[in-house]
């Protein structure tokens, strides 16, 4: 069955799903517009995160600067770009009102305030232009995933919007949590997830990757050769590209001035291009008279600055027109790469995407408006989905185009053949030439046949790779079976017949051969992993007591070092008590002796006192004794003595001591002492005692000194 067929069979089960909601105004006129779109060109729903370059992709793909790109994001309603033979704005009310909007030519300011209009006012507008890039398709550009818009108007709403759609051209700088959610509510219906082939995901702004330099875009590439082998996002699209956005837009609107500038520049000298491909700021703001900065700010604005230092490299490196610098450009921006997938991968196969849509309508509107007597249409809907081989084909021929699938070189392109890379004709399938005879068609389809049927039990394959085989194997048998009805002879046929289900049942058995040994292969594997899991389980468990037994020994080890450091610290406490004790021994012993000290100078003061009044009574005594003594007036005893015994020795003591005395008396005046103390000889004996307080002299035997020399 071809696509041709497979789109006739989905289009007639919506029509009848139509005539069974007929009593329902809304769900019949829902489905009225889906099979009038299926005889449209293609939509394609261009979408993404907030500020990840739809607007400008949008200019790039059609050729023209249409959709208005501002710096932040403003686009809140749903905006249609299709072709038509004069410029014209439709605006469609969420009543179902359509306005038109009369304008002789398409102003991006004007396109600009109507997507400024909240969702509740307007839900889509439709701008129709005479753009040969809008011939084949139709883009739509909604709202950025988490714009304001969506969040009022809910996720539901755009993923309505992207199930109207036959395709998407997801956006994103890379992809994130927020991306995947997105992209699984678009694919949570049936058919969806059973036919993945209407997304492709373009890692946009590819020049900012990284550091941005020169090494952007080859960051990017390997950004995206990760993701193709991400099973989870694999699941939603096959094909990841990078594309520097603004660039592809101004390669494709590059004029003749452009080029002229951007030739200006590279003739500059080294010194001078490097200066001013430092930064953006420099490269506006250098003083470059030739060039004024509001033109270089222009075509920053434009090119981008990546876009200018790759301009100026090629233009250095031998390009010399516009249009080759525009198609290097193209080159470098990923946008060729971009288009060639849209027109393989949606373009070429709008009827299977259209089949697609036709039932995806019919699958929405009987799981959300069940009632009595669908099961007919139900079953009529599996059965189609079901055998829709054709979306195999795609399928895995999608998943072979960006390397998610690779088989051997010969096989790989040979799979591509056969899955009507080529096209749908049996000569094609099988890489013969249209002329060739019915017997070598059919000697070439049964040596096709036998190899895959090869590929079929090789256990070397995995899931996907055998899942890619059988899909590649019922192709070979379709284009076997297609040979034979068209030759005519019904016992061929039946023959035919015969052996494709021959081939179907031998297919089958290798298949169930090959779960066989694969499920063999699982439980080896199984009890593979459970012994690995086991002796990891036991790894863990030494591990475990082995840290354990660390930990208990660190644990005595901090014991027994915290012992000693408090056997230390009480060491170091009893050395200091010591120490005090000492110390207090001293201060006590020093305070005993000063006391003693003390203690001996009162005494000594007290006996100087006792001595001093001694002394005293001791001259009062002599005074009265003096005075008692009438025998000799004028001398004293001692002096009487002398002279009567009349000794010369006597005698020259009696002038020594006159002598001394005299002197004496005449020296205490010149000390200032008083003469109230008296000189004379102090009377020995044990009542006697000097003081030690007074200075020695010599005794005056006379008393008072009455006898010394004037």
């Amino acid at each position: 069955m071809s696509t041709e067929a497979l789109l006739e069979r989905a289009k007639g089960l919506l029509m009848r799903t139509m005539t069974f909601y007929r009593d329902d105004p809304r769900t019949s006129t829902w489905l009225r517009d889906r099979l009038e779109r299926l005889d449209q060109p293609l939509r394609i729903a261009v979408s993404g995160r907030v500020k990840s370059g739809k607007s400008t992709l949008i200019n790039a793909l059609i050729g023209t600067d249409l959709a208005p790109t501002d710096a932040e994001e403003r686009t809140q309603v749903t905006t249609f770009y299709q072709y038509g033979p004069e410029p014209k704005i439709l605006v469609h009310t969420p009543h179902g009102a359509v306005q038109n909007v009369p304008v002789s030519t398409l102003d991006s300011a004007t396109i600009r305030d109507l997507q400024h209009w909240r969702p509740d006012e307007v839900s889509r507008l439709v701008i129709e232009s005479p753009t040969p890039g809008l011939q084949a398709i139709t883009l739509i550009e909604t709202p950025g995933v988490a714009s304001a818009a969506v969040q009022e108007t809910g996720r539901s709403a755009l993923a309505q919007i992207l199930s109207e759609s036959d395709a998407v051209l997801y956006l994103t700088r890379y992809p994130r949590q927020t991306d995947l959610q997105f992209l699984q509510s678009v694919n949570e219906l049936q058919t969806a997830r059973c036919v993945p082939i209407n997304t492709i995901v373009a890692f946009s702004r590819a020049d900012e990757t990284g550091d941005g330099g020169a090494d952007a875009l080859a960051a990017a590439e390997r950004i995206a050769d990760r993701y193709r082998a991400d099973p989870t996002l694999s699941a939603f699209a096959q094909h990841f590209i990078p594309v520097v956005g603004l660039l592809g837009q101004a390669s494709s609107t590059m004029t003749e001035d452009d080029f002229k500038i951007l030739a200006y520049l590279a003739r500059l000298s080294d010194t001078d291009r490097d200066t001013l491909l430092l930064s953006a700021e420099r490269f506006v703001k250098a003083g470059l008279e030739a060039v004024p900065s509001e033109i270089r700010q222009r075509l920053l604005e434009r090119f981008g600055h990546y876009g200018i230092a790759r301009s100026l490299d090629l233009l250095r490196g031998g390009v010399g027109t516009a249009q080759q610098l525009q198609q290097e450009l193209l080159e470098t921006s990923g946008l060729t790469t971009l288009q060639e997938t849209l027109h393989s991968q949606f373009v070429e196969r709008q009827d299977a995407l259209r089949a697609r849509s036709a039932l995806l309508a019919v699958d929405m509107v009987l799981r959300a408006n069940p009632r009595p007597g669908v099961q007919q249409l139900l079953g009529e809907f599996e059965r189609v989905l079901t055998n829709a081989h054709e979306w195999n084909e795609l399928r895995v021929l999608s998943a072979l185009d960006s390397g998610q699938i690779r088989f051997a070189r010969p096989l790989q392109a040979e799979a591509k053949r056969l899955l009507g890379a080529s096209g749908d004709s049996p000569h094609a399938r099988l890489g013969l030439d249209e002329t060739a005879m019915i017997a070598d068609v059919a000697d070439e389809a049964t040596a096709t046949l036998s190899r895959w049927r090869e590929q079929a039990v090789n256990p070397m394959l995995d899931r996907a790779h055998r899942d890619a085989v059988r899909t590649v194997l019922r192709s070979a048998e379709r284009v076997i079976l297609h040979q034979v009805q068209t030759q005519g002879n019904p016992q061929q046929a039946a023959q035919a017949q015969q052996q494709a289900r021959a081939a179907q049942a031998q297919a089958e058995r290798a298949r169930q051969a090959a779960e066989a040994e694969q499920a063999r292969r699982a439980a080896e594997a199984e009890q593979a992993r459970q012994a690995a899991e086991a002796e990891q389980a036991r790894q863990a468990a030494e591990a475990e007591q082995a840290r354990q037994a660390e930990q208990a020994r660190q644990a005595a080890e901090a014991e027994r070092a915290r012992q000693a450091a408090e056997a230390e610290r009480a060491r170091q406490a009893a050395e200091a008590e010591q120490a005090r004790q000492a110390e207090q021994a001293r201060q006590a012993e020093q305070a005993r002796q000063a006391a003693e000290a003390e203690q001996a100078r009162q005494a000594a003061e007290a006996e100087r006192a006792s001595q001093e009044q001694a002394a005293a009574h001791t001259r009062q005594r002599e005074g009265s004794t003096s005075a008692r003594s009438t025998d000799t007036p004028g001398k004293t005893p001692a002096t009487q003595f002398l002279q009567q015994n009349d000794h010369p020795t006597g005698r020259r003591a009696l002038r020594e001591v006159g002598t001394s005395t005299g002197r004496r008396r005449r020296a205490e005046p010149e000390q200032g002492e008083s003469r109230t103390r008296s000189a004379v000889n102090q009377p020995t004996g044990s009542h006697a005692k000097p003081d030690p307080d007074e200075p020695s002299h010599h005794v005056d035997p006379t008393p008072s000194g009455r006898h010394s020399r004037g």
